[in-house]
């Protein structure tokens, strides 16, 4: 009787452990071209910036995961996190931020970046890997350790296509222009006599 008691103990704890610990938030920012420039943001105010259920290396204490697509006619040159720290704000409740890029192999595309939260500033963070981006799947990883409520981060995700370059004359335009004209004199001597 004293081991049925204990068991439904250990289980309700359990139970209650597992309701309290909220999954990682994962958000969409769709599909993505360039130029473009798209706002993320999550707060605890909100209720979706949480302590992660996953087990994450110190000091660290959520991850969030920032999925999106680039189409196949993506031209992208440039992928930037814009992070916005306004004045008076402080640390908004989080330290140690970080952000990672994943394509969509899971491979860790930039590596963790640090991301400064002294505000009152904008951070850019470049997160284009060396090889450039290609279409497909991504997933922008934000983590950090939370020190207390109300948090909050938010930012944009910049992509810059390539920028189209005029199309150089070629060499032979002067030489093709007097080819005309000789051809214009031609016919005028012909149409003249």
């Amino acid at each position: 009787m004293i081991h049925t008691k204990l068991r439904h103990l250990v289980l309700a704890i359990g139970l209650m452990a597992a309701g309290s610990a909220q999954a990682d938030y994962v958000g969409s920012l769709g599909n993505i071209g360039a130029p473009a420039s798209v706002a993320f943001l999550n707060s605890t105010n909100a209720g979706t910036l949480t302590l992660s259920a996953l087990p994450l290396p110190a000091p660290y204490n959520f991850n969030d995961q920032w999925t999106f697509t680039l189409g196949g006619n993506a031209s992208v040159t440039s992928l930037v996190a814009a992070f916005n720290f306004a004045a008076g704000s402080g640390t908004f409740g989080i330290d140690n931020l970080r952000v990672n890029l994943l394509n969509s192999m899971g491979v860790v595309a930039t590596g963790w970046q640090v991301v400064s939260t002294t505000g009152p500033f904008t951070q850019l963070i470049s997160m284009t890997p060396a090889q450039g981006l290609v279409a497909g799947n991504y997933t922008l990883q934000v983590r950090g350790q939370l020190l207390a409520p109300p948090a909050a981060y938010s930012g944009s995700l910049i992509a810059v296509g390539e920028v189209p370059t005029a199309v150089p004359l070629p060499a032979a335009l002067p030489m093709l222009l007097l080819g005309l004209g000789a051809l214009g004199a031609a016919a005028r001597k012909r149409k003249q006599r």
